[in-house]
């Protein structure tokens, strides 16, 4: 057996064991989100992109079947760290749905931790095809965002109202242009017009769910300036692929 074929899978068993896991426990998650949410959590449709970033992993798990030549190198230098990434997330939904949001913050961090490794290994990997960032972009996007509001969830939950003097509605106006300033600049380091669009579809809908005037000024702004963003990223994309032409 050719080594990109053992290392799909070990990828796919680990894939099918955390949507199984997904599968059983995740449907309690939506509830449990709602219960006492944070002025930083999106409206629950927002959550749908689950479902986006599970069927690119496939796709890109099942690409790794097909791979040929240096394109397998990939797939070897990520080999360790998707199983762990899978693992992760499994936990992350147990301890999630336990209530145990603590723990889930820590385990949410480390899945955070997991992504931005494997994008930089693919993004570093120069074999890499068009296809092999697209999921990760999208997943490292949506758990960036996850991973600020399981914080504000963990503080609203234990009953916080301010941190280092300042209350929630501050933090949360302060967090959204920090997550903006996240998103414009990796998005320009790294020419991913993905990224931000992750943001994009969240910043909608806090805007959608929150009725606060001044957090909806905020949201708003931030998605009008990573939008520009986008299309700037996109733009220069095609000209640098015009001229080398």
């Amino acid at each position: 057996m050719k080594v990109s074929s053992r290392i799909a899978i070990v990828n796919l068993i680990f894939f099918i064991l955390m949507i199984a896991i997904n599968y059983y426990a995740g449907s309690n998650v939506g509830s449990i989100a709602n219960e006492k949410t944070a002025l930083i959590q999106p409206a629950g449709y927002a959550f749908s992109i689950w479902i986006l970033i599970y069927f690119l992993l496939f796709l890109w798990i099942v690409k790794g079947f097909f791979v040929r030549g240096k394109k397998v190198s990939v797939y070897i230098d990520t080999q360790r760290l998707i199983p762990i990434n899978f693992l992760l997330n499994g936990a992350w939904i147990l301890a999630f749905t336990q209530q145990k949001i603590l723990l889930s913050t820590v385990i949410i961090l480390l899945l955070l931790l997991s992504i931005i490794l494997i994008y930089r290994k693919i993004k570093q990997n120069v074999n890499r095809g068009l296809f092999d960032l697209v999921p990760f972009s999208i997943y490292l996007g949506w758990v960036s965002i996850a991973s600020i509001v399981n914080v504000f969830t963990l503080f609203v939950r234990n009953d916080i109202e301010t941190f280092l003097g300042i209350g929630e509605l501050d933090w949360t106006v302060i967090m959204l242009i920090f997550g903006c300033a996240l998103a414009v600049s990796f998005s320009l380091i790294n020419q991913d017009a993905l990224y931000p669009l992750v943001f994009i579809w969240s910043y909608i809908a806090i805007y959608v769910k929150d009725q606060e005037e001044i957090i909806n000024l905020v949201t708003l702004n931030c998605i009008i300036i990573m939008s520009v963003t986008v299309l700037y990223v996109v733009f220069s994309k095609i000209s640098r692929t015009n001229s080398e032409h």
